[in-house]
């Protein structure tokens, strides 16, 4: 396969001729010296120091012209080649900068010498100037032209009046400066061009006709000498005398014998040169320079060229077709065509040009040009063919090119040769004409074999320029029938494959590391063209195999088929097309079913190559990369209709970095981690929705023939649910649910939305993957419901609709078809009526105090600060807010979205002597709302309200033989006294309703959304959210503590069912600090503690700090020991049980872990060196388990430090606080959400990662892992139940292992300072939260002593004071401020937190006040529906003003175990 260029195949290795010429560089240093030297003469005329430089550059211009650069080329020489000399010549030449600055600005001037005061003509100056001026364009910046002053006025002169040599040479410096569209799009120039170019025009057809005849008289010459063409090379030099000296022959005489023929760099060593006599010349002799090629280059053998009808005897002449060259000076007549197609060539894509070039027949002259066969000038063609490419521009052009046959000329260029890269770009510009497209499939059929074989071999034969534009042509060309079957049947997707696959870029690192940034870029662009074609040709493919599809499904009907479309009629489809069909096909195809050019694709390895292209632009930096990840992207989303390409997406691939299987590089690119681009999000999403939504059963498969066969094939349900495990292994539910949340960008928000929802109800077919989103708080904390009621952006209404669609459909499928409430008629129970009768009778209270603090509240935000303050004084409260607090509400409008200021925490309730009266409304007081309102409204101006947005009051007021049923019907109109019928629903007018109304009604809701609403409620709060207690049983102990004591009597152990969990409610809601230890020395203030735990003894207190040191404290004396331990600081200290040993970790420095004997002396015992964490085992410690990176989990035995096991995940999830730990059994470990069986080495299952950052642990009964909120039972792998308030919150157990701590990872996440400073306890057995512990100072670690009656919090000051202790509390004890303030003295009072704000959790957001600040109140609710339950005849309790909360499962409560472990903490009962 030739797929470099010409002289890459023929001749790319230096030599060292005997005859070669001196280095030419110090003749050009001496000229520029020289010119320095005489720059300050007046009289000096710098003519002849240029001509010799010219000659210098014009020789090294031949030389870089003869090693085949690409001649669409425009870098510096020395960026295509670091070692061309003209490009050292060039830099050579633009560091002197005095001569650059003179060469534009005097030299290239009429009237140099005239300013001078010298009487001498200009003119050779002139010419010598402008000779330089085009020698050294290839490393000259355009923008210098346009930058000196008059020189474009000069070149225009020259170029209209000017004598040869000079007008060709300006016309060749203008066509440079006319390459600048911005330029040559002014007004002035414009017209300047449209006189200058007809004569252009009429000047090019004569120079044509003469160059005729210049090529006849030179073929009569070679008739009559037929071998001149040996005697002058076509540099115009003389062959070397070395053939004489040296005995060398001539290359005319030698011919190659190759026993085996070598592609690339000339001759291989088993190639033999013989001469015309057959004897074997040496290699001294072959390297020899041969006539006509330029020096120190080889001369090419004959068993390199492609193709003997390119071939001849000679490369003198060869040359001429295939690169072609022209001598700038002397000019010739080619050199003069040259430069008037080089400036008519930019200047042809302007519609000024189009008359002109009609009048001139510009085609007839071009085709002269282009017939390289005819002219043997390809650098002629070359130029001409440009032209042609401007021309193309215009459709009139391209229509009048293919009608008239030039499609053939453009054909039969040289291959290969410059003229063949030219013809490429012509074919391209011809295919982007969609109209000139159809004309050329018309041709026959035969012509359209030609063109597509010719861009084939354009792929692998021609330069990079060249293989781009024809593969931009086949991009084009694919929606055509007609060319896209001839590309099949020429094996076209091999070589389109093979263009792409050659390159360096994917090749392995040391390939890829060679290439410079110019050849990364040129390749990259070479991926992108190859997959936007690829990306057309499967599209087309597609539509094509869809319409057969769905023709022959209608005639399996019996339906009329739609008829064939035309092979000239191309497929035009829109995203939305291809998606549809895409849908079309996995419904109609045959699961078995062959589609050659995916089989051919799969076949040559086309998806793993994309997949690798994916993975691999995440390191690109250039931009446009989104343009080269989406086509492969869309390429799979066709390719993922056959099974194999399903199957082959879940496979592990050989990829860089971490992505290594198919759809995990999806989910990457749907995240925008790949390519922060929407397109590219939706596009990736595109395919998720293909493969996740597929059919279950699909046509063909095993399950869906009518006979049921005993074969083993695989079946679609085999491969749609491999499809969802790989997805959910790979975390695929985490990120979809992440997708749907998001708000960026605003633009395609929405669509993202739609489509990862989409991917969720395909998903959601998988029962497994149904009752973990049955679990999750986005489907059952309204948040969802939140999402679809308006769009990200208004304008994308259409999209947001398609979100609510999928949205209803995953609700339906996550919570059954019953998750949408219908409260119709016909779905109204016993249990709604009996709740509807219920809070229609309740008696609605609530405190006057609180609605003046809301009201005054109001007013200080709307401004009104007099008012208020007159309210303040009348009502006398606290204010919510303070009175300084900016106005936020302005004007009629008040927006819900509004930022209000933070209201005062108050620390106590306002006494019950200051509480004004509790004002009660009853159902039959607020049923005269409407009658008081129209007697108001006699004296107050009339509101007319918005008629589409009525004010409707719910609570309607009714009599006493009303039925709940009565309340959801519509009542029935009566006769009025006239006879009429009068409806009872209220007027406009009645409708006008007070404030009090406005807050009953509210709370009225609130309490109809209650499970089991009461009857007799206490006082409504305004501040906190209400919810009725559940059912309870008769049997389950009682709330209160002194009632609980009594029966524990007659109901031992704990007075009933629930009696162990109330008691360590009421324990772990009550720390009482009792000691601190500090750090001590000079380094106290730097030495921050980081970790405790208590010794296995339970005498001492250790804590690691954040130097590597441990400090062990002495619990009753408080004496201070301190050990060196690790370089860094240390994140974790762990003693075993006996007391004997201590495992520490590190964060920095290896070895990360170690483990350490405590005997008679503190000693190290054993090292981890790459183990970031460890710990002991849970029921024998005698193993110690560790962690390392990438999810690798070690086990080591405690006795002979040996590893005894490594195991290393298929899947990592690469969560960001991963931790290995054993079962409370010892037989399991759980590792990154892997589960891994001890004793068999086994993966055994893993768990959907549904956070990013905590991997899990094992809960005390050994049945469930809680990983972050999550709660998986470990006997069926479900998800058993989420807790919100464990989000981002590091477990630590009590030792009876009954009561959890939650400690927020503060440093991470900054985003809830509420419990940065704070730590929460749980229930074990229910998850339920016990209470909210606010030390007013960072918490960065927590323990439990062994016996549970104490705790140890590393606290750590604000920045105000930064001060790290260690703090020891006692548990279930109150702390005596009166006691306290005897004992502790000021400074102990500095050092005591203030547990003003320590309040029993109610698991809801919004309860941010403690029941401290408004009195008891019974009406707080849990997040997760857990009621508390409030004794209203014991409501002045201390006990339970206190707020306990008792959180207890309904659906558990008659399974409550009554033989609880008794609880450890009863002796500090005596303390309450």
């Amino acid at each position: 396969m030739f797929s470099c260029s010409l002289i890459n195949i023929m001749f790319s290795d230096k030599m060292a001729a005997d005859n070669e010429e001196p280095d030419p560089q110090p003749t050009f240093q001496e000229l520029m010296k020289s010119w320095e030297e005489h720059v300050q003469e007046n009289s000096f005329d710098p003519s002849e120091i240029f001509h010799k430089m010219c000659d210098i550059l014009e020789k090294e211009t031949n030389v870089y012209i003869a090693s085949d650069p690409d001649p669409f080329e425009e870098r510096h020489p020395s960026r295509v080649d670091n070692t061309c000399q003209l490009g050292i010549y060039l830099k050579t030449f633009f560091k002197r900068e005095n001569l650059v600055k003179e060469l534009f600005q005097k030299y290239l001037r009429e009237t140099h010498f005239m300013k001078q005061g010298i009487d001498k003509n200009s003119f050779d100056l002139n010419v010598a100037a402008c000779r330089l001026v085009l020698d050294i364009m290839p490393g000259l910046e355009i923008s210098t032209l346009q930058e000196t002053d008059g020189l474009t006025n000069q070149l225009y002169r020259w170029v209209e009046t000017a004598q040869e040599p000079l007008t060709s040479f300006a016309t060749g410096i203008l066509a440079v400066v006319m390459e600048q569209h911005e330029f040559a799009s002014e007004t002035e120039i414009r017209d300047r061009n449209s006189k200058l170019v007809p004569d252009l025009l009429k000047k090019l057809k004569e120079l044509q006709v003469l160059g005729e005849e210049e090529r006849i008289k030179k073929r009569e010459e070679l008739f009559k000498r037929p071998f001149a063409l040996f005697s002058k090379s076509p540099q115009k030099r003389r062959i070397s005398k070395d053939f004489e000296e040296t005995g060398d022959k001539p290359a005319d005489q030698v011919q190659v014998k190759s026993l085996e023929s070598s592609p690339v760099n000339g001759l291989s060593k088993m190639d033999k040169v013989e001469d015309m006599n057959g004897e074997i010349l040496s290699e001294k002799q072959v390297n020899s320079l041969n006539p006509g090629w330029p020096g120190r280059y080889k001369s090419p053998s004959y068993s390199a060229i492609p193709s003997r009808e390119s071939s001849n005897s000679s490369w003198a002449e060869m040359e001429l077709n295939i690169i072609g060259h022209f001598e700038i000076f002397p000019i010739s007549t080619q050199t003069k065509q040259i430069f008037i197609m080089r400036l008519l060539t930019p200047l042809a894509e302007y519609q000024d040009f189009l008359p002109m070039a009609q009048e001139s027949q510009i085609l007839t002259v071009l085709k002269k040009y282009i017939n390289v066969k005819e002219t043997r000038d390809a650098r002629l063609g070359f130029e001409a063919l440009r032209l042609l490419g401007s021309l193309f521009c215009h459709k009139k052009f391209t229509l009048e090119w293919v009608y008239s046959g030039g499609l053939d000329l453009l054909m039969e260029m040289p291959r290969p040769s410059v003229a063949a890269t030219g013809s490429a770009l012509c074919i391209y510009y011809l295919a982007c004409d969609s109209d000139t497209m159809e004309k050329i499939c018309g041709l026959p059929y035969l012509t359209l074999e030609r063109l597509v074989k010719y861009c084939l071999w354009l792929l692998e034969c021609s330069h990079s320029t060249g293989r781009q534009y024809a593969i931009m042509f086949f991009g084009l060309a694919f929606p055509f029938k007609v060319i896209l079957d001839i590309f099949d049947a020429q094996d076209g997707l091999r070589k389109l494959y093979n263009s792409l696959s050659t390159l360096k870029i994917h090749g392995p690192l040391d390939d890829a590391g060679d290439l410079d940034d110019d050849e990364l870029f040129i390749q990259r662009q070479m991926v992108k063209s190859v997959l936007n074609s690829l990306k057309q040709y499967f599209e087309t493919h597609l539509a094509i195999r869809c319409e057969s599809e769905v023709t022959l499904a209608m005639e399996q009907d019996g339906f009329s088929p739609e008829p064939p479309r035309p092979t000239w009629i191309p497929y035009k489809l829109d995203p939305n097309q291809v998606t549809d069909k895409i849908d079309t096909m996995l419904k109609l195809i045959n699961f078995r079913a062959r589609w050659p050019p995916v089989d051919e694709f799969i076949k040559l390895g086309g998806v793993e190559l994309l997949l690798q292209i994916i993975v691999k632009s995440y390191d690109w930096i250039h931009l446009g990369k989104e343009e080269t990840v989406k086509p492969g992207l869309d390429i799979l989303s066709v390719c993922s209709i056959l099974p194999r390409v399903q199957l082959t997406l879940c496979e592990n691939l050989e990829t860089p970095e971490d992505k290594n299987n198919g759809i995990l590089i999806l989910l990457a690119c749907a995240e925008g981690e790949v390519v922060n681009d929407p397109n590219v999000q939706k596009a990736a999403l595109l395919v998720l929705c293909h493969i996740i939504c597929a059919p279950i059963s699909r046509p063909g498969s095993v399950k869906h023939q009518p006979e049921k066969s005993a074969t083993k094939r695989r079946c679609s349900d085999d491969v749609i649910n491999r499809v969802w495990e790989c997805f959910r292994s790979n975390n695929g539910i985490m990120t979809m649910l992440q997708l749907i949340q998001t708000k960026t960008p605003v633009s395609d928000a929405d669509r993202i939305r739609a489509l990862a929802c989409q991917v969720l109800v395909g998903l959601a077919r998988s029962t497994t993957a149904t009752q973990i989103m049955s679990k999750l708080p986005i489907f059952n904390n309204g948040v969802l419901t939140m999402l679809v009621r308006e769009p990200v952006l208004p304008d994308n209404i259409a999209e947001h609709q398609k979100f609510q669609k999928y949205a209803q459909e995953l609700l339906e499928k996550v919570s059954g078809p019953g998750s949408q409430k219908s409260y119709d008629n016909h779905d109204i129970t016993l249990d709604m009526l009996h709740r509807a009768s219920v809070v229609a009778n309740t008696k609605i209270r609530f405190n006057n105090k609180q609605l003046y603090q809301l009201i005054h509240e109001h007013l200080l935000l709307s401004g009104l600060k007099k008012t208020a303050e007159m309210l303040r004084k009348e009502a006398d409260f606290i204010p919510l807010v303070s009175e300084n607090c900016p106005a936020v509400y302005s004007g009629s409008m008040v927006s819900s979205n509004t930022p209000l200021p933070a209201r005062r925490l108050l620390l106590s309730p306002p006494p019950r002597s200051a509480l004004t009266p509790r004002q009660v409304f009853t159902p039959a007081s607020r049923g005269s709302i409407q009658s008081r309102v129209q007697n108001m409204s006699q004296i107050t101006p009339q509101r007319v309200p918005n008629p589409s947005l009525p004010i409707r009051i719910n609570r309607t007021p009714r009599s006493a033989s009303t039925t709940p049923f009565q309340l959801r019907t519509t009542p029935k109109p009566y006769e009025t006294a006239t006879g009429g019928k009068q409806a009872t629903e209220p007027t406009e007018q009645e409708r006008k309703v007070t404030l009090t109304s406005l807050v009953s009604d509210y709370l009225s809701n609130k309490h109809a959304m209650c499970k089991n609403p009461m009857t007799t409620c206490p006082e409504f709060d305004l501040f906190l959210p209400h919810k009725c207690p559940d059912k309870r049983s008769k049997r389950e102990a009682p709330t209160n503590f002194a009632a609980r004591q009594v029966l524990k009597r007659h109901l031992p152990p704990f007075g009933g069912p629930g009696g162990a969990k109330l008691d360590r409610k009421l324990l772990y809601s009550r720390f009482r600090p009792v000691k601190v230890f500090r750090a001590s020395g000079d380094e106290r203030d730097s030495n921050m503690f980081t970790c405790c735990a208590f010794s296995g003894d339970g005498l001492f207190m250790m804590a690691g700090t954040s130097m590597g040191e441990m400090k062990m404290y002495n619990i009753n004396s408080g004496d201070e020991s301190t050990y060196q331990i690790h370089e860094s600081s240390v994140n974790h200290i762990q003693p075993s049980r006996d007391n004997k040993l201590v495992l520490t970790s590190s964060s920095w420095r290896q070895p990360f872990s170690r483990m350490w004997s405590t005997g008679e002396f503190f000693d190290e015992k054993c090292e981890y060196k790459e183990e970031e964490y460890v710990e002991f085992s849970k029921l024998i410690q005698d193993k110690v388990i560790g962690t390392r990176a990438d999810g690798v989990a070690t086990v080591y035995d405690v006795n002979t430090s040996q590893q005894v096991r490594l195991l290393k995940p298929r899947y990592s999830n690469e969560y960001h606080h991963n931790r290995a730990c054993f079962d409370p059994t010892d037989e399991l470990i759980l590792c990154d959400g892997v589960l891994w069986d001890y004793r068999m080495k086994r993966e055994i299952h893993k768990l959907d990662k549904l956070n990013q950052n905590l991997s899990g642990v094992f809960h005390p009964s050994g049945l469930e892992i809680i990983s972050n909120t999550e709660v998986w039972d470990i006997r069926t792998f479900h998800l058993q139940r989420t807790v919100p308030q464990l989000d981002q919150c590091r477990i630590v157990f009590n030792t009876a292992g009954d009561v959890m701590f939650g400690l927020q990872l503060e440093q991470e996440f900054d985003d809830e300072p509420k419990f940065d400073t704070s730590f929460r306890t749980f229930e074990c057995s229910d998850y339920s939260s016990i209470a909210t512990i606010e030390l007013k100072k960072s918490v960065l670690g927590l323990c439990s002593s062994w016996n549970d009656l104490n705790i140890a919090v590393v606290e750590q000051g604000s920045l105000d004071l930064v001060e790290s202790v260690v703090r020891l509390y006692d548990v279930g004890r109150v702390r005596d401020l009166e006691e306290d303030q005897e004992d502790g003295g000021d400074e102990e009072e500095e050092d005591q937190p203030d547990f003003s704000d320590m309040q029993d959790d109610d698991d809801d957001d919004n309860d941010f006040l403690n029941d401290s600040i408004f009195g008891s109140n019974s009406n707080s609710n849990s997040e997760d529906g857990d009621d508390i339950e409030m004794d209203l005849d014991e409501e002045n309790n201390e006990e339970d003003n206190e707020g306990d909360e008792d959180v207890v499962d309904e659906e558990d409560e008659d399974v409550e175990d009554e033989d609880a472990v008794e609880d450890d903490g009863d002796d500090s009962w005596e303390d309450l």
